[in-house]
């Protein structure tokens, strides 16, 4: 059981939704205003992280039962599948939403490997090319929260070019 390796990933993206919620209070501290597409991003690398940090700790609950290794891999494959793919599917809806504007191709590039992580848990978690196992696992695990932390980046740089453009409105 990579142990070690798990707990530093959940401690990792434990640290990310600490960051990542940071930012937007300081924002709201120093005068912004929070949009609907602020708190909605928030909101979801919050969710990202918390599917990283749970997906950690999964096996490692898991290896408490009397279930096999192989069958530990699956299941916890399966479950962090699940949510991933949810996730893909209804996020440029749920962004829309928030936003009022159609998703940008950059996010629909974060959308469709977010979704190629929920595929590579799934075929971990069925066995079908390959035997389930903590690195294909982890792997996905580590690739979300890189994923994360690369569409926070891109998020960032959205609120902060908006909030440049309404400060310079209001000084015209």
């Amino acid at each position: 059981m990579p142990t070690s390796y798990l707990l530093a990933l959940a401690a990792l993206a434990v640290s990310f939704v600490g960051f990542s919620s940071l930012v937007i209070m300081l924002r709201q501290a120093a005068g912004g205003a929070v949009s609907r597409l602020d708190a909605f991003l928030t909101r979801t690398f919050v969710q990202l992280g918390f599917l990283v940090a749970a997906g950690s700790l999964l096996p490692l609950l898991l290896s408490l039962s009397t279930l096999s290794a192989v069958s530990i891999w699956k299941l916890a494959s399966l479950m962090e599948a699940i949510p991933a793919l949810a996730f893909a599917a209804t996020y440029p809806y749920r962004r829309r939403l928030a936003s009022g504007v159609k998703t940008p191709p950059a996010i629909w590039c974060d959308v469709i490997v977010l979704a190629g992580i929920g595929l590579a848990l799934l075929l971990n978690g069925s066995g079908l090319l390959f035997a389930p196992g903590p690195l294909a696992y982890a792997s996905a695990l580590t690739l979300l929260l890189g994923l994360s932390g690369w569409a926070y980046l891109q998020a960032l740089e959205l609120l902060v070019s908006e909030h440049l453009a309404r400060a310079s409105r209001k000084r015209e």
